[in-house]
């Protein structure tokens, strides 16, 4: 029997289901959530899942302080935790195509194709597509019927919020991929704990 096993795939082919392949890598899974704040719009077999993990996710954290100059000193007063922002540093996978190989062609007219009919590019579409949607549903009218918000889940950690910014560089010295860049403000974020290792109770009086 002829093997149907696609040529080129991501680095996750089996999309959000990766994370529990056994291969030691997670991909990071992005949903949209209704305004309940739990419950996702996506079917439950469908989340984005990146072509290729982004090279580095960056969550910062800050505190509100406010610093007032007096004649005795400096006046410090403290407001709490400020806003949390995740920072991602991505790529597009290489522009591959069946029989012609890597391609920068950007002409319809060209032969063998042009870029955007790589599976590549149709991913590089998909995270394009979530930073303008940014949670949102439209109607038929393009209207926002319902506003939802973007959940980033990696590793344990969940992330709810809406993307604030998206950068897309394409250089001369790399005309077969795009160097992407994404700031997502974080509203509320929620984190799984996991120890490998029992802890001995140390109330307890039984060595």
């Amino acid at each position: 029997m002829p093997d149907h096993n696609p040529i080129f795939r991501g680095a996750f082919p089996a999309g959000a289901l990766d994370e529990f392949s056994g291969r030691g890598v997670r991909p990071v899974v992005f949903d949209i959530i209704a305004p309940d704040g739990v419950t996702s719009i996506l079917p439950d077999d469908l989340k984005l899942v990146l072509h290729v993990n982004p090279k580095s996710m960056s969550v910062k954290y800050q505190k509100i302080i406010e610093r007032t100059q007096t004649k005795s000193g400096f006046v410090e007063q403290h407001f709490g935790d400020g806003t949390q922002t995740l920072d991602f540093d991505m790529a597009t996978g290489g522009f591959m195509r069946l029989w012609t190989g890597l391609s920068a062609n950007t002409s319809p007219t060209m032969t063998g194709g042009t870029r955007r009919e790589t599976l590549a590019y149709n991913s590089y579409l998909d995270i394009l597509a979530l930073f303008h949607n940014n949670g949102s549903v439209y109607d038929i009218a393009g209207q926002v019927a319902l506003q939802g918000k973007v959940k980033v889940t990696f590793d344990g950690g969940v992330f709810f919020g809406w993307f604030t910014s998206f950068t897309v560089n394409e250089t001369a010295d790399q005309p077969f991929q795009f160097t992407l860049s994404a700031s997502f403000e974080v509203e509320s974020e929620v984190q799984t704990w996991r120890t490998a290792i029992t802890l001995s109770n140390p109330l307890s009086t039984t060595l």
